[in-house]
């Protein structure tokens, strides 16, 4: 929840992460591929196709979505951490801290 939250944080919009309806394998490369190749790039979340979740169970889990996101909107996110809800205290009272 909290990397749906930082990737939407600084940019404009609301719809920097996708959620795309798509076979397993497409959805944790083909569209974190075809993202990083746009001008606002967006994160992917991946593996909602029911069979692959299946197949990747005993793995990770059935609580477990992959979050995929390209190198320069992972540089972006890291640079806003600093000054972001990760820093407040309602963040850092839900953490126990």
């Amino acid at each position: 929840m909290f990397l749906v939250v930082l990737a939407n944080y600084a940019r404009p919009g609301i719809d920097n992460v996708r959620i795309p309806f798509a076979a397993g394998c497409a959805s944790l490369a083909l569209y974190p591929f075809y993202e990083a190749e746009q001008a606002n790039p967006r994160a992917v979340i991946g593996l909602t196709d029911i069979s692959a979740r299946f197949y990747v169970r005993k793995t990770l889990g059935k609580d477990i979505l992959p979050f995929t996101l390209p190198w320069s909107l992972f540089e972006e996110m890291e640079g806003d951490v600093s000054e972001s809800f990760l820093t407040r205290f309602a963040w850092k009272s839900m953490m126990g801290k």
